[in-house]
């Protein structure tokens, strides 16, 4: 019986063996087949090479990632994503924790582990240089000898450039890599073009370019595959398989897509709509007050008598976008964040997101990021954490967002400053070791006081914070308009971001070059120049005096010249004039490569492709000519629909039609041109600089032009250089960067102290000898005569000041005057405990007696208007100002509430029973008026006065107009 069961036994293992090996030989099951084809794969991906590769958060996104995604849907392949740096996933995929790696380079000593696919895509590597310090030509690996080159670590070209006795410097990241170049670790970079601009221009080092292309022969040309490990060769066949099943069309037409991401998409406009109610609101909100900080270039900084920076560039952006008007308040950050705390300042740019400031206010999204970087005199200090600032004596802002945190870990090392500037002094005179700013702040500050031996020790990161983030903050009784600026905000396209950051943060002055008037060239520099005889081919325009022009004789003259004279002074340099018979065949001139430079010209994004720019080293302010009967005009938007000249090719006429696309801008040949199509009607306005409108229309004797507005943007004027020369930009900014102070100022002051001067003819010597009484009387005369027209000119220049407040149709008080004057009167009521009073009028039906009568019989009902409020309102007191339109504000302290509505009574019916008369017609006009009133408290801020009254005259449209409704202002 046990030999049975034994011999059972074996039947049943020799059936159950055969069973298995049937079943192994039978074909795949759909379950099986199911499971393997979802099988899942774990791709190494680099996480910050935009557009390529990346992951910000919701998922990997990139070119190579959407052809990963094919080369899974070819195969039947489930692809698991993992992001890093390069060497996190390379050596992850070494010890097999990755089954793939994407965008390897082919490379025979990766080539004993790794399988390669083949190549899916090559680009070209390029060089990257800071244009503070341009590296000049490069054609060999050899001309990159004594220079500082960063590279990402284990990047295939390493070892070749190492070969060479390249001094090479290694990076985990991209991010990492960028910074090395803008803080002055390394001299050049190498990466491919569309990577690197993007990480730049993300940080905002506008100065970091692309200096051409890397000649590393065939290494130049970096190919992307996919790698995977020898020891799996069947994953390898089928990932191979996908990839070739692709057709080239369709990774074609993937890269096409991504290439967009950076450049091709970038005129794209955001189509932007308010809705009804965010009118409404922006309508009853009226003017807000914007506290902007005067010393924080190159964001927001005071020079002259104006504010400037990016952030004033992106708010007037958003005003233009949304309708919002905008009164500026300037202060120091530690004046303005109580003010804003208080509720006096309704917005405040250039404000940090922090969790203790979200019960104060509202923020937009950021409009711009910065580093805040370690400036110090120590060689050896290397910031990577707050601990390595121990011991040292380090000075940082006041209020600024990581004062807390720099407190704590520092303790009484922590100086506060309440000003950029005496930071940098205290830098300067060795009272600190280290200053905390922003990058671009702080180049300013030590390029503005000419502090030598500055280095950059590291970048500032604290947990959660990896840059500071420039946003808007809006006070929570406005919390709307936080919604409204981040849609306008979204609507800037990216076209016009990088317009306004390159204006502000494009090459900046050499760190090394204080103001003293010297320049030291390097062994490049003067290269160059003894290879092309110390000579630079100069354009000029020679037709925009005072500014530069050719004369007469032919020579180069104008404030130019007198900056080319003193260049001459300081370098080896001979300027050789190209003459040309205008601007437009001076820019043909220089697209041919005819010309070196020009000494004076304006950076714009069409001229930016064949030329670099130095630093701006004279502003001009721009302003619009009209003729002696056109009204003052409040912003460019006012021009809509008129004939607006301005000379051909000028950089205005570009910038001008990029921003406001609605102008009828026509060009013309030159300023004489222009002056003189405006004077005969063929123009309505003209666009110019003050300086060439004061000299042409004092040359041409042209009484009957004036100056009718601004336009919110100056000429900045650089030296440009040939795109293809990066040494002779070099060489320039080095001397436009040696112009000290005061030669910038005597510059300035040659222009606006524009005079007539007599010249007198001395080759006629021998006519006076002979009818010298004669001689003598008529220059008598003459001189009587330039006397009188040089006091006519100052007379004129004292009505331009008085017109730039003074409303030219009404002769009350503009915009302008509204603005100085309402703060004034607001605080006076505020300190003397006297009641306040905000009336705002509006011409009812105004629009149906310009569609009926005309526009002169508009312009005639408004001057009635006007005089008839100027005989109600008499006081010293009394302030009358036309806010803009048809619309106009009188504002003033009282002491009876009853006695100052009564007046506006008065003055309504006075209105109504007034009669204008035009050709015949008499025409009838009311008004509706909105007061405001109330005695101003310390917590009150005079935009709530404004406010009320807007509200009070919507209320008074509302229920039929011809009326007055008031409102009560409570403390």
């Amino acid at each position: 019986m046990n030999s049975h069961a034994t011999f059972l036994q074996h039947r049943f293992l020799s059936v159950a063996v055969a069973l298995f090996w049937v079943l192994c030989l039978l074909p795949a099951s759909p379950l099986a087949t199911a499971e393997q084809s979802n099988e899942t794969i774990t791709v190494g991906i680099v996480g910050d090479n935009k557009p390529y590769s990346f992951d910000d958060g919701p998922g990997a996104s990139g070119f190579s990632v959407d052809v990963l995604r094919e080369v899974a849907r070819q195969s039947g392949l489930n692809f698991v994503f993992r992001a890093g740096s390069w060497p996190e996933i390379y050596d992850a995929f070494l010890r097999g924790e990755l089954d793939v790696i994407d965008g390897i380079s082919f490379h025979p000593d990766h080539a004993e582990k790794v399988l390669f696919t083949e190549p899916y895509h090559l680009r070209q590597t390029f060089l990257m240089h800071n244009t503070q310090t341009p590296i000049g030509k490069i054609s060999t690996i050899e001309d990159l000898k004594g220079s500082r080159v960063g590279l990402v670590r284990d990047v295939y070209y390493r070892d070749a450039l190492a070969g060479q006795g390249i001094s090479i410097t290694t990076y985990d990241s991209l991010y990492s890599l960028i910074r090395a170049l803008a803080f002055g670790w390394v001299d050049v970079i190498v990466g491919p073009r569309l990577t690197l601009q993007y990480y730049a221009s993300q940080a905002g080092f506008g100065f970091l370019e692309i200096a051409g292309a890397a000649p590393f022969g065939e290494l130049s040309n970096e190919d992307f595959r996919i790698g995977v490990l020898k020891t799996n060769q069947d994953l390898f066949q089928k990932i191979s398989r996908g990839l070739q099943q692709i057709p080239q069309p369709r990774i074609q037409e993937l890269l096409e897509r991504w290439r967009e991401f950076g450049g091709n998409n970038l005129n794209k406009v955001t189509e932007f709509t308010l809705t009804p109610e965010q009118r409404r609101f922006i309508s009853e909100t009226g003017p807000v007050r914007v506290g902007l900080m005067r010393d924080y270039a190159p964001y927001s900084f005071e020079s002259g008598t104006r504010i400037h920076g990016l952030s004033i560039d992106v708010l007037n952006r958003i005003s233009d976008l949304t309708g919002l008007q905008v009164i500026p308040v300037e202060g120091q950050w530690i004046e303005l964040l109580p003010l804003f705390r208080d509720g006096e300042i309704d917005l405040l740019a250039n404000m940090s997101f922090r969790p203790e400031r979200q019960t104060f206010t509202r923020f937009t999204q950021p409009y711009h990021t910065i580093p805040n970087v370690a400036f110090t005199h120590d060689p050896s200090l290397r910031l990577e954490t707050l601990d390595d600032l121990r011991g040292q004596r380090v000075a940082l802002g006041s209020g600024i967002y990581y004062e807390k945190p720099v407190r704590a870990a520092l303790g009484d090392n922590a100086r506060i400053f309440t000003t950029q500037d005496a930071m940098f002094q205290a830098l300067a005179r060795d009272e600190v070791d280290v200053v905390l700013a922003a990058l671009p702040n702080g180049n300013f500050w030590i390029r503005e006081l000419g502090i030598p031996g500055v280095r950059i020790a590291g970048e500032l990161m604290l947990e959660g914070q990896a840059g500071e983030d420039l946003r808007f903050g809006v006070r929570p009784g406005l919390a709307p308009l936080a919604d409204i600026l981040d849609q306008a905000l979204s609507a800037i396209s990216a076209e016009e971001m990088h317009a306004i950051e390159s204006r502000w943060l494009g090459a900046s002055v050499d760190r090394q070059v204080a103001e003293t008037g010297e320049v030291t060239l390097n062994a490049i520099e003067l290269a160059w120049l003894e290879a092309h005889n110390s000579q630079l081919n100069m354009c000029v325009d020679p037709h925009w005096f005072p500014l530069e022009g050719i004369d007469a004789e032919g020579n180069h003259t104008g404030l130019s010249a007198e900056v080319a004279r003193l260049f001459s002074k300081r370098a080896p340099v001979r300027f050789e004039l190209v003459r040309t018979d205008s601007w437009k065949e001076s820019m043909r001139a220089a697209r041919q490569g005819k010309c070196d430079i020009f000494t004076m010209a304006m950076k714009t994004p069409e001229r930016s492709r064949f030329l670099n720019f130095t630093e701006p080293y004279l502003e001009v302010p721009t302003v619009v000519l009209g003729r002696i009967e056109a009204p003052f005009i409040e912003r460019v938007g006012d021009l809509r629909g008129q004939r607006i000249g301005v000379v051909e090719d000028y950089a205005f006429a570009e910038l001008l039609q990029n921003r406001y696309p609605s102008l009828n801008l026509i060009e013309v040949g030159n300023e004489q041109d222009g002056l003189r199509k405006l004077q005969s009607n063929e123009l309505d306005g003209y666009i110019t600089t003050l300086a060439t409108a004061s000299y042409y229309m004092q040359e041409l004797g042209l009484a009957d032009l004036k100056v009718i507005g601004r336009v919110p943007a100056d000429w900045s004027l650089s030296v440009a250089t040939r795109k293809d020369e990066p040494v002779v930009l070099g060489i320039m900014q080095k001397l436009v960067s040696s112009l000290t102070a005061q030669e910038r100022k005597d510059l300035e002051r040659q222009w606006r102290n524009l005079r007539l001067k007599q010249s007198v003819d001395y080759t006629l010597t021998w006519q006076l000898l002979v009818a010298g009484v004669l001689i003598t009387a008529l220059l008598v005369h003459w001189n009587r005569k330039l006397n009188r027209l040089n006091k006519d000119l100052t007379d004129a220049n004292e009505r331009l000041a008085r017109l730039s407040v003074t409303d030219d149709l009404t002769q009350l008080g503009n915009r302008s005057y509204f603005d100085q004057e309402f703060r004034k009167s607001f605080q006076w009521c505020q300190r003397h405990n006297s009641g306040f009073a905000v009336a705002m009028i509006d011409a009812d039906h105004f629009k149906k007696i310009n569609d009926s009568y005309g526009h002169e019989a508009g312009d005639l009902c408004l001057k009635t208007l006007a005089n008839t409020m100027r005989e109600h309102f008499r006081r010293e007191t009394d302030r009358l100002s036309r806010f803009g339109g048809e619309e106009f504000v009188i504002f003033a302290s009282y002491e009876d509430r009853n006695e100052i509505r009564n007046r506006l009574e008065r003055f309504r019916e006075a209105v109504a029973n007034a009669c204008s008369i035009c050709d015949g017609n008499d025409i009838k006009l009311t008004i509706s008026i909105g007061l405001a009133t109330g005695i101003p408290g310390p917590d009150d801020s005079p935009a709530e006065f404004l406010r009320q009254a807007d509200q009070a005259l919507y209320q008074a449209k509302e229920n039929g107009r011809n009326r007055l409704e008031a409102r009560a202002v409570s403390s």
